[in-house]
């Protein structure tokens, strides 16, 4: 009994800890909603500057917007690995309260085993005896009844707060693993940040904020990169009329169920003929923008011939792969490359890793942060990617 007493008030307690991290968590995930909705406010923001015409102030304009949305990312990641962290106390106290539970469970089903032991060992004329009246005796009966019934009872709450228990148990762990992935997208957003402000500097650095200059840059930027769509064109025809029978054959067994080249943890950032896209008064663009994290290994997306692996230092860095039924991909901003121009590459094979990060090898000019640049062509022409990409 005097356990019992001293157990309610602890119970009370708990549950009251329980009620209040809940309200916190609820709180927090109100106010994360909340960021949520700002963060697409500037996404919209961001989509509607990148399809007016280039300038300087324009690009500066959707670098602000830029930071001012990885800040609020970085606020909304926080926010979620707090979130998380809550939850895990109130799963963990509630483990606790189930668990003490169980043991009062425990100790009352011992109890009646106990008595019903006691009472089992007992003879008929003890019985009896023990019982002067028959009523006596037959209220003995009623209340072994009573406290078989009770041990029943207490036997299948003991195995239903046991399954309750064992089900928090893999709740917990989901929440730790959760908090794992919030806190590792808290550092990518961290990240973010610092490339959006590292991006900002380097254009005002190019430019000196002079318009003309800036200018001047978009255009060499353009010419570069419809340079390198030429050469890719050009290259990929000399290619195919160059490889032999022998090698042919090879690719033609090569199977060309593709696969992502990263993975999309953050989706896309610049669509295959993009209406947002900056540059599209001048060309379409011709893939897909990854968002990855600058070093991120690129996977060949399917086996195949690497027909280019350009190394422009500070400039547009590529790789190209040949497939076959006259499919080819590219592998664009690429900041590192892993393989050499007339091998074959199995799918899935590390080619190379990911870049654009501004002012680095092989971004080119006027990225806009670190991301890969990924085209699907068929028989020279790009295509969508997504019609091919699982």
């Amino acid at each position: 009994m005097v356990a019992c007493i001293l157990t309610l008030p602890f119970l009370v307690a708990q549950a009251q800890t329980i009620d209040d991290l809940n309200l916190q968590i609820k709180d927090k995930q109100s106010k994360l909603q909340d960021l949520k909705k700002q963060i697409d406010t500037y996404q919209n923001i961001i989509a509607t500057k990148q399809s007016q015409a280039s300038s300087l102030k324009n690009q500066l304009d959707i670098l602000d917007d830029k930071i001012s949305q990885a800040q609020l990312d970085i606020k909304s990641k926080q926010l979620a690995s707090d979130t998380v962290t809550l939850q895990i106390q109130s799963v963990t106290l509630d483990i606790n309260r189930h668990q003490q539970t169980i043991n009062d469970k425990k100790n009352k089903i011992a109890e009646a085993i106990r008595q019903l032991y006691q009472y089992n060992q007992k003879t008929l004329w003890e019985i009896l005896t023990l019982n002067p009246s028959l009523s006596q005796y037959f209220n003995q009966l009623n209340y072994l009844e009573e406290l078989q019934r009770k041990l029943q009872q207490q036997t299948n709450e003991l195995q239903k707060t046991k399954s309750d228990l064992e089900r928090q148990q893999q709740e917990l762990a989901l929440y730790k693993a959760d908090l794992i992935k919030a806190k590792t997208n808290l550092e990518q957003a961290q990240s973010e940040l610092q490339n959006e402000l590292e991006a900002k500097q380097l254009v005002l650095k190019q430019t000196k904020q002079s318009e003309s200059r800036y200018q001047n840059l978009l255009a060499q930027a353009v010419q570069e990169q419809q340079k390198a769509s030429a050469e890719i064109t050009s290259l990929e025809k000399l290619v195919r009329q160059r490889l032999n029978a022998k090698d042919l054959q090879s690719i033609n067994n090569f199977d060309t169920d593709f696969i992502w080249p990263v993975t999309p943890y953050k989706g896309i950032s610049s669509y295959f003929h993009d209406p947002t896209y900056i540059f599209r008064q001048y060309f379409e663009h011709s893939g897909i923008d990854i968002p990855q994290p600058q070093g991120t290994p690129i996977k060949a997306a399917a086996a195949g011939y690497v027909a280019r692996a350009k190394d422009a230092g500070l400039g547009y860095s590529y790789i190209m792969l040949v497939h076959n039924n006259g499919l080819a991909t590219v592998y664009g901003h690429v900041n590192r490359i892993d393989v050499m121009e007339n091998t074959f590459v199995s799918k899935g094979q590390i080619i190379g890793a990911s870049g654009a990060m501004p002012g680095t090898r092989g971004a080119g000019p006027f990225t806009t942060g670190p991301h890969l640049h990924f085209e699907i062509r068929l028989n020279g022409i790009p295509v969508d990617p997504l019609q091919y990409l699982p």
